[in-house]
This record gives structure tokens, sequence and C-alpha cells, in this order.
């Protein structure tokens, strides 16, 4: 490095005389890593627009497409019970797999503007992947597996239906 050499004046006319060299190179480094910082700390205020917690959540709800991450995990479940009543283990090895993934899709989605709603969401999203798993686990021969999978499948039911109760007590007015 060249710490000890004085900054060079540039013998280029257009450019007047600017400073060059190290000590240039250092000042850009700063400004642009306090232009990136600032941005940031920008960005990680208020995601969500809106001056009351209302506005939020159904800010965040439109642009997580939450209606439609909730129908699918719902559905899915749907799915595994009308599969699973076939005793098909293929489909249902596919049904169960599926229900993991899009818990884990619906989980990213968290959280939202309201610490209550996301507590709610995580609880349902985590069961239902847990329901999900066992389900694909159990599919291959386990039946104490694929009956707890029916229990958890009854309980994601339940916290999805509280987390809609919590959504719909916080925007609606």
């Amino acid at each position: 490095m060249t710490a000890g050499r004085p900054p060079q004046r540039s013998k280029k006319p257009w450019r007047g005389n600017r400073v060059e060299g190290p000590a240039l190179g250092r000042t850009r480094w700063l400004g642009a890593t306090l232009v990136c910082g600032l941005a940031l700390v920008a960005a990680c205020g208020n995601t969500f627009s809106g001056s009351t917690l209302a506005e939020q959540v159904t800010n965040w709800a439109k642009s997580t497409m939450f209606s439609s991450e909730v129908s699918t995990v719902q559905g899915d479940i749907r799915r595994i019970d009308a599969v699973e009543a076939t005793s098909h283990t293929t489909p249902l090895k596919t049904d169960c797999d599926v229900l993991v993934q899009d818990s884990l899709i619906a989980n990213q989605n968290l959280p939202s503007p309201d610490p209550t709603l996301t507590d709610l969401l995580s609880t349902a999203y985590s069961v239902a992947g847990e329901a999900g798993h066992d389900c694909l686990t159990g599919a291959g021969g386990a039946p104490q597996l694929l009956a707890r999978s029916a229990r958890e499948r009854d309980t994601a039911r339940h916290d999805v239906i509280k987390a809609l109760a919590r959504f719909d007590a916080v925007t609606t007015p």
C-alpha cells in the first residue's frame, strides 16, 4: 500500500486539481458505503405502508398474496384427506410432499405487521409442515405416523382458522 505517499495532483487540464490516488479511492469507497447504508436503513423501516395496523396488515396481505397462500395450504390438507381415504400410496406421498413445500413457502411471507397474526400463522404453517412430513414418512408403511399426521392436519386447520379470525379482527373497521 502507498500509505506514506502524498496525494498526487492531476496533470490533465480538464480534471483541474482534483486529488487522485489512494486518498480518492478511500473517499469513494466511504461515500458508496454511506449511500448503501442509508438506502438499507430506509428499506428496513416500515415495509408496509399505512398509518394504522389495519392498513399495514392489509398491504402486507396484498403484497404477499396471503389469501392465496392460506388457500393453498388448506387445499393441500383437504387433498391429503381425500387421497388417504383411497389408500393409494404414490399420490399420497406426492400430496404430502406438496403440503410440506407449500407450508415452507407460506411461512417465508412472515412476519406480518401484527405479531399476534405472525405467531398464529407461524404455528399453523409449522404444524401443517409437520403433518406433511409425518404423512410422507407414514405413507411408506407406518400407520402410526399417518394417524399422527391426521391429528396434525386437524390442528393445522384449527390454527389457520384462528389466524384468519385474527386477520379479520385486525383488518375489519
